[in-house]
């Protein structure tokens, strides 16, 4: 079955969508299409999603610390850009047509695009 997630923002690959709907049937990426209006089957997260393939889970958490350092450390760098910048995400891309896993990060001010403490962020597979 066809599944939609939405958030506002998402990052699958070299590309940040906003107010996106990732669709996967099976774990299988079909596609990443903008919000238009309310589709079946699609659920939304208030947080960040990523599409990575199989191989990120195993390193997701120094993921994790990396991302919540490159945040502390340079206080204009947006979420998105940090998960873009990172090694880990960048060497696990998702593909149209393969398996991925889609996880949520989260928390983030929206109007920023940061976290409000980096060291707070989490991250979780849906």
């Amino acid at each position: 079955m066809k599944k939609g997630y939405l958030s506002h923002y998402c990052c699958c690959g070299h590309t940040a969508y906003k107010q996106s709907i990732v669709c996967v049937n099976d774990n299988i990426l079909c596609n990443i299409d903008n919000f238009i209006t309310e589709t079946p089957n699609t659920s939304f997260y208030d947080g960040l999603l990523i599409v990575v393939s199989h191989s990120f889970h195993t390193q997701k958490d120094i993921f994790l610390k990396q991302l919540q350092e490159a945040l502390k450390e340079n206080q204009q760098l947006t979420i998105t850009n940090a998960v873009q910048q990172n090694d880990i995400y960048r060497n696990n891309p998702a593909t149209i047509g393969s398996e991925c896993l889609i996880y949520t990060i989260s928390p983030i001010t929206w109007h920023t695009l940061r976290p409000t403490d980096p060291m707070e962020l989490r991250i979780k597979l849906i």
